[in-house]
């Protein structure tokens, strides 16, 4: 046994120093071998190459930068996926002033390349020129104004005259405003503010039948001048014809009756041709539009007292001291009403 124990352990040491010759050999194959020299000249030789081709692009670059492409714009790269273009992009045109000439594309500059690559695009279209427009010849300034004096209107004529009658009224020239007066209504026979200005004046001169002329005159022309037609009316009455200021006043009851000095005139016409009973209805026809005017009230009150009817009298008389009255009117007013007390107490 202890000779069959031998043989087995030589066995064993001699498959272990196998085994480690064997790693030994392997270890020894891995390690690097040494570089040859020509090798290593050759990866000298390369690396030099690169460089000097560095150079000489970057010369180039330079070059093309100075002739001056230097402003020339960096294309664009697109996405590979996208289509390039071949619409070239919109310019705005350039426009030359008046009188100077078109800029000349300079003749050292070269096409630039097309590139290959597909999402690239460069556009070496130029831009447009506008055409040389000829600026049209200048008006002389005066050559629209014409130095013709231009006419005036009859109404501008009319509203001329006018006014030189209201200056002459002004610096106390009453007989140059009346003939100022009467160039207006000669330029324009329908105007109405020269009418009424000259009737006035001439009520003021006592020139009546002048002055009722002019405004027959002008109702001829406007029939539905309520003015004129009030004016005339106190003319008849000036003259002593209250009828016909009551006949007149009467047939512009129609587009009088917003008034109510139409209607105190109406009455006052009336009464001085003795239709009393004509008067207080008008009157009381303007006090019904008019509840609040005074003078109505001290009418209505002296056609009644005429009349014989004391205390209507007294009661319009009392409603006019509630409206406004004029100071004559006021002091008329009270002694009435105090002098039918007096007389109701005896």
């Amino acid at each position: 046994m202890s000779l069959i124990n031998k043989v087995l352990r030589d066995l064993e040491a001699r498959e272990r120093d196998e085994q480690a010759s064997q790693s030994r050999a392997v270890l020894a194959d891995l390690r690097a071998a040494p570089e040859s020299p020509e090798r290593s000249g050759v990866s000298r030789a390369k690396w030099l190459l690169l460089a000097v081709a560095i150079a000489v692009i970057g010369g180039i670059v330079a070059w093309y930068a100075g002739r001056g492409h230097a402003a020339v714009p960096t294309p664009v790269i697109a996405k590979a996926s996208i289509a390039p273009s071949r619409r070239p992009p919109l310019t705005q045109p350039a426009v030359s002033p008046p009188h100077a000439r078109a800029p000349r594309a300079a003749s050292s500059a070269q096409a630039l390349p097309r590139p290959t690559h597909p999402g690239v695009f460069v556009s070496s279209a130029r831009p447009p020129v506008a055409p040389h427009r000829v600026a049209p010849p200048a008006r002389h300034a005066n050559a629209s104004i014409s130095r013709q004096r231009k006419p005036l209107t009859a109404a501008e004529q009319a509203m001329a005259a006018y006014r030189h009658a209201v200056q002459a009224l002004q610096a106390g020239d009453a007989g140059r405003a009346r003939s100022a007066l009467r160039a207006a209504l000669r330029a324009r026979p329908a105007s109405l503010a020269p009418t009424l200005l000259l009737a006035t004046l001439d009520i003021q001169g006592a020139h009546l039948r002048g002055a009722r002329q002019v405004l027959q005159a002008a109702l001829r022309a406007r029939p539905h001048a309520l003015q004129a037609i009030m004016l005339l009316a106190q003319v008849d009455l000036r003259r002593g014809r209250p009828e016909d200021a009551a006949r007149t006043l009467g047939r512009a009851q129609v587009f009088g009756a917003a008034s109510h000095s139409y209607w105190a005139l109406l009455a006052a016409s009336r009464l001085r041709a003795g239709d009393r009973a004509g008067a207080l209805s008008a009157y009381r026809s303007g006090l019904r539009r008019f509840p609040g005017d005074g003078s109505l009230w001290v009418g209505e009150g002296l056609v009644e007292s005429q009349m014989g009817h004391a205390n209507r009298a007294r009661l319009a008389w009392r409603k006019a001291l509630h409206c406004p009255l004029s100071p004559v009117l006021a002091r008329f007013v009270q002694a009435e009403v105090q002098g039918n007390g007096v007389r109701q107490k005896r």
